[in-house]
């Protein structure tokens, strides 16, 4: 009986392939613009941006936290840092599904402060105080394939039956010259 060298040789060839290093490349870069303040040839840190317009989109997070209704827990979402420039900034396998975790845990955290007073229902914006303890953060840190500024435990003012009210923002991170949130809370202990 003869053999076929063919099939034997094809047997060879997926069993070598099945042997070599998995390569796992980043996600694909996304179409949009990159901004000067963020741009990959940037090797010292700029001055940091201003906040801006962050009181603007701060304001939607109180809107969620007065209301819990689900239109204003979409439009809070405009304080967070978009999935564009989130997968422009990181530079690894899997950057989509993370975006997704991070966007669940800051819908979570609005949920959950929420849920530490009974009544919203009066609450009004008097200010956003962004940190002053910022991080450059270069090419190859924390994952990302872009530089930007991260600032930690940023305030959000509400006041609240004649007081002030203090919300953390636990990370801030800039995208050009604006300032979103990347997490509103605690990041969750892995299991």
């Amino acid at each position: 009986m003869a053999t076929h060298p063919r099939p034997m040789l094809l047997v060879a060839l997926g069993l070598a392939a099945a042997a070599l290093p998995l390569v796992v490349a980043a996600d694909p870069w996304p179409a949009l613009a990159i901004p000067p303040e963020n741009a990959r040839s940037l090797r010292a840190p700029p001055r940091r941006p201003p906040p801006g317009d962050v009181d603007a989109r701060a304001r939607l997070l109180v809107d969620a936290l007065r209301s819990g209704e689900a239109a204003d827990l979409q439009r809070a979402e405009g304080f967070f840092l978009p999935r564009e420039p989130f997968l422009a900034i990181k530079d690894m396998s899997g950057a989509s599904g993370y975006f997704a975790t991070l966007l669940r845990w800051y819908r979570r955290d609005i949920q959950a402060e929420r849920a530490r007073r009974r009544d919203w229902s009066g609450a009004r914006f008097e200010g956003f105080d962004l940190s002053r303890a910022c991080t450059w953060m270069a090419v190859g840190r924390e994952a990302n394939r872009l530089p930007y500024w991260s600032c930690y435990r940023s305030t959000l003012r509400v006041g609240l039956g004649g007081r002030t009210e203090r919300v953390e923002v636990r990370v801030m991170i800039h995208w050009g010259d604006r300032w979103y949130a990347t997490h509103l809370g605690a990041v969750p202990a892995r299991r």
